[in-house]
């Protein structure tokens, strides 16, 4: 399976690089982070971002947000990343492409990373599961592309997302070989190995027709575009658009004086969400998803319509 996986991202794959089969990109990095890491390490995270933040405690290590801001497009700021390095900075963690805003950084801002872990000696880990979801033109941009400049570099991801194979449970963590060492001897004791079922059908998934996988993705950047016109056309602020993945945040300030405030209001309207805070984003906001078919999604749009006009009309 690594060969197809290699010709499939263009891993650099050599005597630097060795790959790991897990169970998904969660077990990957729970792997990683319980192997690299010790008590009083802490570790680097740009938010908003994934709840990383039970896998990073459980290692006993703590993590240090470094928030981004909405009125940059939730971009990556690496001058603030750098000036929250301390001497107990073991790692930067990443999500590439960002869940939940869909930013999407460019290779000059992974290279900034790369450097300014290369000047404290740091570990960089991302975890890159919507990589093949990109949108604009726009290109993934791996860590890896710069492991020749610091070679201690960690990328985590699955077949979950792009090749719908997330109830097979199947990941892969790519590392440089003393840490893939160390990371085998762990999953011997927790999982023995990953099942032999779910790796053939990764290999078919690899290797079979991509029309179906091509077409899926090609309707991603217009879910996106229908969300985001429904959200400004809703009377809530326009949200900032994502580069890639299948979510956003939107402020809903509008529809509530507080988080319980919000929800209540977009449950009643028949929309669930996730709060902004459990992802380290501002607690006005929430995260929504654009997957699902335009039917659901024109539904989304109307409800949140409807959440607006009902919170005008209030006395």
């Amino acid at each position: 399976m690594a060969a197809e996986l290699q010709r499939e991202h263009g891993l650099r794959i050599d005597p630097d690089r060795r790959l790991l089969i897990t169970h998904g990109a969660m077990h990957g990095l729970s792997l990683v982070l319980r192997t690299v890491l010790t008590p009083g390490d802490e570790v680097i995270v740009p938010t908003p971002t994934f709840s990383f933040d039970g896998l990073i405690r459980e290692s006993g290590a703590t993590p240090t947000y470094v928030p981004s801001r909405e009125g940059d497009g939730w971009a990556l700021d690496p001058a603030r990343l750098e000036a929250a390095v301390t001497p107990r900075s073991r790692a930067i963690l990443l999500c590439n492409p960002n869940n939940p805003t869909g930013y999407l950084p460019d290779a000059a801002t992974i290279a900034a990373v790369v450097d300014i872990a290369a000047r404290h000696r740091l570990l960089v880990i991302s975890d890159d599961s919507w990589q093949h979801f990109t949108f604009d033109g726009r290109s993934y941009q791996p860590v890896e592309a710069f492991a020749d400049r610091w070679p201690h570099l960690v990328t985590i991801t699955s077949l979950s997302k792009y090749y719908a194979l997330a109830s097979w449970r199947l990941g892969y963590v790519l590392a440089p070989p003393p840490i893939v060492d160390a990371l085998e001897r762990r999953l011997q004791w927790e999982a023995v190995c990953c099942g032999v079922v779910p790796q053939r059908a990764a290999v078919a998934a690899l290797t079979g027709p991509r029309d179906w996988l091509d077409h899926a993705l090609s309707t991603y950047q217009a879910k996106r575009d229908l969300v985001c016109d429904g959200i400004a056309a809703s009377g809530l602020t326009e949200p900032v658009r994502p580069a890639a993945g299948a979510f956003l945040l939107v402020d809903c300030s509008r529809l509530g004086d507080s988080p319980a405030d919000i929800d209540r209001t977009l449950l009643r309207h028949g929309i669930a969400t996730i709060r902004g805070a459990d992802m380290h984003a501002p607690d006005t906001h929430v995260r929504l998803t654009f997957g699902s078919d335009e039917q659901v999604l024109g539904e989304l749009v109307d409800g949140l319509a409807r959440a607006c006009r009902a919170v005008a009309a209030r006395p």
